[in-house]
């Protein structure tokens, strides 16, 4: 095979190739809300007690007229066993796992991993991070024919945490993970990054989705030119999802 038959068999992409995004913000910034604007049949996965607000979701996707139904879980090995039959599911169009924060919570917790992290060994970090991550790619597949019975746009959230400095600005923005997982570490898995953010507006608080990176939070959407990329744009993903069919 010539060097520009290796070139062109690789930048074939897979036909029917759905989207695998990342949606981060900080606590209670509608990350969980911004599932009921996927078009279609959207299965919410959410990890039990560590994740809520799935109420104003569902309201939301009703009132949309998409369909969003919830499926909870309670441990890794659970959403291990969700992860294979989704492998195998032609009913759904979109996941939304909500979220990374509360699936690291739920790896560090686990006997072998909490006891190589209490006695501050890296290595249980690392079997964290490893673990974490192999669990993201899990879920990125899900997006690719052959890999899937019926290839599904996937969305992940991951949790924000805001440092300030002496005079309220911010200082950094960090995933709220355990461990040394980075923003960039996650996001750069992620096709299309956003970032949900309160802005003040005269009239009120207003929720906004970043979609280019500005200042402190992450944004990107592969494949998209920057003159075509608005940067900010209404909480509403099936714009977003236009915006990459264009």
């Amino acid at each position: 095979m010539s060097i520009l038959d290796r070139v062109n068999k690789q930048e074939q992409a897979p036909q029917g190739k759905k989207l695998f995004g990342v949606v981060a913000g900080v606590r209670l910034g509608g990350k969980t809300t911004l599932s009921a604007t996927l078009p279609g049949k959207t299965l919410l996965l959410q990890a039990a007690v560590l994740e809520s607000g799935s109420g104003s979701a569902e309201k939301l996707a009703r009132d949309l007229g998409n369909e969003l139904r919830v499926l909870n879980f309670t441990d890794l090995k659970e959403l291990s066993e969700i992860l294979v039959d989704l492998a195998t599911d032609t009913y759904f169009d979109n996941i939304y796992v909500d979220g990374l924060s509360a699936i690291a919570d739920l790896k560090a917790r686990e006997p072998k991993v909490a006891a190589l992290i209490e006695k501050q060994n890296w290595d249980g970090f690392r079997l964290l991070g490893n673990a974490t991550v192999d669990l993201i790619l899990g879920f990125k597949s899900l997006t690719y024919p052959g890999k899937a019975a019926k290839p599904k746009n996937v969305f992940l959230t991951c949790a924000l945490t805001v440092k300030l400095d002496k005079t309220g600005a911010i200082a950094d923005v960090s995933l709220e993970v355990p461990g040394n997982m980075t923003v960039t570490a996650i996001t750069k898995l992620g096709e299309c990054v956003l970032t949900t953010i309160l802005i003040p507006t005269e009239s009120g608080v207003q929720r906004k989705l970043i979609t280019k990176t500005r200042e402190w939070w992450p944004g990107r959407i592969d494949g998209v030119l920057d003159d075509k990329n608005p940067g900010l744009m209404d909480p509403d993903l099936s714009k977003v999802l236009d915006l990459i069919s264009n």
